[in-house]
């Protein structure tokens, strides 16, 4: 084969290493389970005083937002599966504390929103039926219950972001639809809120983090420039 030709074979191949965008509606998966569950197959009609955007990326994942104290949680990749994940009273109390704790500012609200990701997703991790999720995406690990690639992730947060602000945890945000960001091997994409006393951007990304852990919080801008930079470890 002429190195014409496997150019754009190793682009192709490394595309698919990336974690998709999202840019376009993709095909509806069908899970490898029957779900009769309304949250878990995404068929709850979106809220109307959901920003357009979101309500329809979540339309595009076909996935539902937040119904009541019931959030569908995404994982297999692309939101192959989604598994409907609880906030009982003990778990509404301990996002409360951590809001108590990091209040007055949108600078700790967003300590804050980081600290209830975290939380989130060591309340969902034991439910989804895998291991816990590690940093990224192998292709390995798609179609595998627990592990996420980044429109999972932005979809998750933004699952979250969505139930915090309807409870009246935001104070100082408003969510956003995901942005993506790259291509190929650093294909990107993440959940967003916007500061309202600055109208800045921020991003509340935790793909490249291990389940549970710290997330990273920046300005969207700041994210932005960093599309083609390999990530912290």
């Amino acid at each position: 084969m002429s190195a014409a030709k496997i150019v754009p074979v190793l682009l192709m191949m490394l595309g698919l290493a990336g974690c998709k965008t999202g840019g376009d509606a993709p095909d509806r998966k069908m899970a490898l389970v029957e779900e009769t569950d309304a949250i878990a197959t995404g068929s709850i009609a979106p809220r109307a005083t959901i920003d357009g955007g979101v309500s329809r990326w979540f339309d595009e994942r076909g996935a539902a937002l937040p119904h009541g104290d019931r959030l569908a949680y995404c994982h297999g990749f692309g939101c192959e599966f989604k598994t409907a994940i609880a906030i009982g009273p003990s778990e509404r109390a301990e996002l409360a504390g951590i809001f108590a704790r990091n209040t007055g500012s949108p600078e700790a609200e967003r300590r804050a929103v980081d600290q209830a990701d975290q939380m989130w997703e060591k309340l969902a991790a034991p439910q989804l039926g895998g291991p816990p999720d590690r940093r990224g995406s192998e292709l390995k690990d798609a179609h595998t219950l627990g592990q996420t690639d980044c429109l999972d992730e932005a979809t998750n947060t933004t699952t979250l972001l969505v139930w915090l602000e309807r409870n009246g945890f935001l104070k100082y945000h408003h969510v956003r639809r995901p942005e993506s960001r790259g291509a190929f091997l650093y294909a990107h994409a993440t959940a967003v809120m916007t500061d309202k006393t600055t109208g800045i951007d921020w991003v509340a990304d935790s793909w490249m983090r291990d389940s549970g852990d710290p997330i990273d919080v920046m300005p969207l801008e700041t994210w932005f420039s960093l599309a083609y930079v390999d990530p912290v470890s």
